[in-house]
């Protein structure tokens, strides 16, 4: 097999573009964002619906790009059923224990399962990988240049050299000392989940470790997405699961084989320093959980 990275990414539609808020993003603002970065040289792996697999095939071509296998699933939900249905049957009941029950992790049992499919979409592309390394790449990465602001940066091919493990998680701020119930129920983000390299051989583990994580929180009641697993993957097997500091999409730029600096983001505190109106919005919810709180324990155990 060749010592290079083949990238794995997908596009299924959830109606996003009906959300509210910062979330709302529309099919045509995602294929906006995938032609930020489709003119990459590197062999890629894509799972879609029938609907948009050639239009994913002509933005490749019209940049050369002859090496990309498009692959259809026509019901999400059969990628597995079980998955599927305690998602939903925990959605049902966990938004009110949570401290944001407004956030998509929280509320929307569906956006989790797609974030849950990209395990199972690397197992099924390291079968029709040819390189010694795959890696996930959201359809939507770098948001049509958040990091990388010209999209010329991406005529090349990413490969780089991991320092250990058989996975690498890019890391962004220092990891929680705090239980994993009480992380989820914060809903906040210590590794991100827009890419993820890894040996193509370790794949198939990768979704057995990866669906057995989902799984223990699911039979605990609650429910997140990827980046949690991620998480609770590194807490499990931290020899296999190579954490590596980065900012927000900078890990094609900042870990590279041609990349001649060794320096790296430093990771942000647990807890950022935030300004008066985000502290008066954090204050809000804290009082509105501590009374919902108050609420179940005085339901649980009455006078």
């Amino acid at each position: 097999m060749r010592d290079e990275i083949t990238l794995v990414t997908a596009f299924f539609p959830i109606g996003r573009g009906e959300w509210t808020g910062e979330a709302q993003r529309s099919d045509d603002k995602y294929f906006k964002y995938f032609h930020h970065w489709a003119r990459i040289h590197n062999d890629l792996v894509v799972y879609t619906t029938p609907k948009n697999a050639e239009r994913i095939k002509q933005i490749r071509l019209s940049f050369g790009r002859t090496n990309t296998q498009v692959y259809i699933v026509n019901e999400l939900k059969d990628i597995d059923k079980t998955m599927y249905s305690l998602m939903h049957d925990v959605g049902e009941r966990y938004r009110k224990y949570s401290l944001f029950p407004d956030k998509p992790e929280v509320n929307n049992p569906i956006y989790d399962f797609v974030m849950y499919a990209k395990f199972w979409c690397l197992a099924q592309a390291s079968t029709v990988a040819t390189t010694s390394k795959i890696a996930w790449i959201d359809f939507g990465f770098d948001h049509g240049g958040e990091y990388y602001k010209n999209d010329q940066w991406f005529d090349r091919a990413w490969n780089y050299t991991r320092p250990c493990g058989k996975v690498s998680l890019f890391q962004i701020r220092e990891l929680p000392s705090d239980p994993i119930f009480d992380c989820v129920q914060r809903t906040e983000t210590y590794i991100q989940g827009n890419c993820i390299e890894l040996d193509t051989d370790y794949a198939q583990q990768f979704y057995v470790d990866s669906r057995n994580q989902y799984e223990h929180l699911l039979r605990c009641g609650l429910l997140d997405d990827d980046q949690i697993v991620l998480l609770m993957c590194h807490y499990e097997k931290p020899d296999i699961y190579c954490c590596l500091p980065s900012r927000w999409f900078s890990m094609l730029d900042e870990y590279s084989d041609d990349k001649e600096s060794e320096k790296h983001s430093a990771l942000l505190p647990e807890f950022l320093i935030i300004g008066r109106r985000r502290r008066w919005y954090w204050t809000k919810h804290c009082l509105k959980f501590l009374k919902q709180e108050f609420s179940h324990l005085v339901r649980r155990y009455p006078q």
